[in-house]
This record gives C-alpha cells, structure tokens and sequence, in this order.
C-alpha cells in the first residue's frame, strides 16, 4: 500500500506482486521506480567498524532544508547535477538529524534511500547516523516537526511517528542504523562520546546493539528502570552529549584520554550548532553541525590522505 498527498489530496494506490515498481509520484523526484529499489530493510550491523575508506565526507543536522544540502554535495561534486552519486568508493556520513524543524524531511530520507544503493554499486557507501531526532520521532516525540508534516499526518489518518512505524518501508529501513560508527580510527556520533561512555562500561557495538533491541521500540518505563539504557538516552549517552562544547572542565587531556580508550584517532561530531565546521582541542575532535537548519549556509568536513579540510557552500575546501 502506497499513500501521497499530491495537490494537497490523499492519494493511496495497492500494488500486487511487482507492480510497484512502475510506481512514480510526480510530487516526490526520488521516488521514482528509476531510482529506486523498494527491498525490505537489510540485517542490522551492530559493530559498524570500516577500514582503508580512501575518503570520507560528513555533515549533520540537515533538519528538513533539503535543497541547501543537495547544494551543498553538488558544490563538492559528492553528487553530480543530476544528483546521482558522484564520490567513487569515497564513504558519505550524516551524523544524525535529517529529522524536524524543517519542511523537506522526507525528500531527504528518499533521496539519502536512494543514494545509499548508488553508492553501494560505485563502491562506496552511505552511513546513516541516528541523531537525538530521529529517535524522538521514532519514539512519538512530535514537538519540532513542521506544519506541512502535521497537515500530511492529518491527512493520511496516521500520527507522523506511524508514518515510520515497524511495517512502513522507511521505518524498517530507519531501524538498521546505527548510533555510531568508526571508519580508519575516526569514531562517529550525533552527539558523541563522553568520558562516562569511554570508561569502559560501553563501546560502539553495545550502544547500537542497545539502541536497536532495547530502546527504539520500547516503552519509556522499562528504558527508565535500566540504568545503561537510562544513560544511553540521558545527556551523557552518544544522541546528546554537549560536554566538548559545554562542560568548562572538559579539556584537551580529556579529549585525549577518550580517544585512548576507544582506542581512535579523531572524533567526529554533530548535535552542537556551530556558525561553521570546526576543529577543536587541536584537531582531535570535529564539529559538523554548520547550522544547515537555518536554511542559509551549510559546510561539510572531508577527510583524505590522512588530513581534514572543510567544504563551503560555494565550493572551496580549506585545510585545518
């Protein structure tokens, strides 16, 4: 079954056997069966550990301003006019929240559905971070959607978070995501980890592993009376640390004493809204959180041959 609002009415079509695959919704330029390869979610990977990515492009917090970030890749040639993917065997990070604020959610989430196939048949990949919204969202948090989002609900009969329930597409497809990530000894979160995350109690593979078995789908009592649940979702857990940028007593020996731990290199961040992509405690943590949800100005942060640069909006890369 396959709903869309198309001039502002409800459109809502069932499909036997392949026929979906002639489907093409005028409204929405990615879903189109040209494009698009409508399977079932793939098996989820817990430990999501990548090794010898000749390079690497990241950003986050898009927040619905779709068109600002496809200006964005196409200004560095991530993808092509056409917005077909154009980065090789080169690995593409969100570090969480393609969700709320924002009017163009889901030509975001078709796009990136697609994209990740492109990606995969070129050689590359495509990581999709869960951040603090989407899990809001999964949870039935609806506080920063848009209005177009609660009108498109109102008119399909669903609340938005049904929209990416367990049986829809998009909801299967959003519940393989990690939390984090590590690719070439550089650690990936929304947020990012804390001291409390590094002492030892948690990594990487158990923060997905509890996110995907024990939170996303879960009741808030029974995440509440856990405490490495509780912490997970709590300020300290990896979808909403702050301290890199909060805490007065965090310094670059902390940051130090992380990476140790975790046994990486550099970590890489969004969540903490920044004029523009940035380096802190001397390279050894990043910012990508440029303010893309303001709908102004966007930068992205690459990594190659060892070294990070920052992409701007029209193009240039500067070198940290």
């Amino acid at each position: 079954m396959v709903k869309w609002i198309e001039e502002g009415q409800l459109v809502e079509k069932t499909y036997l056997n392949d026929d979906f695959k002639k489907l093409k919704i005028k409204t929405c330029e990615d879903f189109e069966s040209k494009y698009l390869r409508l399977d079932t979610a793939s098996a989820i990977d817990d430990e999501q550990n990548f090794t010898e990515v000749p390079k690497i492009a990241i950003l986050s917090d898009i927040h619905g301003q779709h068109d600002l970030f496809i200006q964005l890749m196409q200004a560095h040639n991530v993808i092509d006019e056409k917005r077909n993917w154009n980065y090789a065997d080169g690995h593409f990070v969100i570090v969480g929240d393609v969700f709320d604020r924002g009017d163009k959610v889901t030509e975001t989430l078709w796009f990136l559905y697609k994209l990740e196939q492109q990606a995969i048949k070129a050689g590359g990949r495509v990581h999709y971070l869960l951040g603090n919204h989407e899990i809001m969202v999964l949870k039935g948090d609806l506080r920063y959607i848009s209005e177009k989002y609660e009108l498109v609900s109102k008119e399909m009969g669903m609340t938005y978070d049904q929209l990416f329930g367990v049986n829809t597409l998009l909801g299967q497809w959003l519940r393989t995501k990690p939390v984090a990530i590590t690719i070439n000894d550089i650690a990936f979160a929304h947020a990012g980890f804390s001291p409390e995350f590094a002492e030892g109690k948690f990594d990487i593979q158990l923060a997905n592993q509890l996110f995907h078995e024990e939170i996303i789908d879960q009741e808030k009592e029974a995440i509440m009376n856990k405490e490495t649940l509780k912490f997970m979702v709590k300020s300290n857990g990896p979808i909403w640390y702050r301290g890199y940028f909060r805490d007065s007593t965090f310094t670059k020996q902390t940051a130090k004493e992380i990476l140790s731990k975790m046994q990486v290199k550099n970590i890489v961040v969004g969540h903490t809204s920044m004029e523009s992509v940035m380096s802190h405690y001397d390279g050894l943590i990043y910012s990508v959180d440029s303010s893309i949800k303001k709908g102004k100005y966007g930068e992205i942060l690459f990594w190659e041959n060892g070294r990070f640069f920052k992409g701007q909006l029209d193009g240039n890369r500067i070198s940290f």
